[in-house]
């Protein structure tokens, strides 16, 4: 996304793997945790342009 001059950053790190949770009780799956290691946060938000947006589909897009 670099190149396309897009600005991403990796996902929020899930709660149970914060260190002031460390030593919380953790009910749950790994879901989070993949999410954490394999998402993207887009840009987003109510001051996007639609043209805006249909550039990062077509970058998106044109990756897959």
């Amino acid at each position: 996304m670099l190149l396309a001059n897009i600005e991403t950053r990796p996902l929020w790190k899930p709660m149970h793997l914060q260190p002031v949770f460390n030593n919380a009780p953790y009910y749950g799956s790994k879901v989070g945790e993949t999410l954490f290691n394999t998402g993207l946060c887009l840009p987003s938000g109510s001051n996007l342009a639609q043209s805006d947006l249909n550039r990062i589909a077509k970058v998106i897009n044109g990756l897959s």
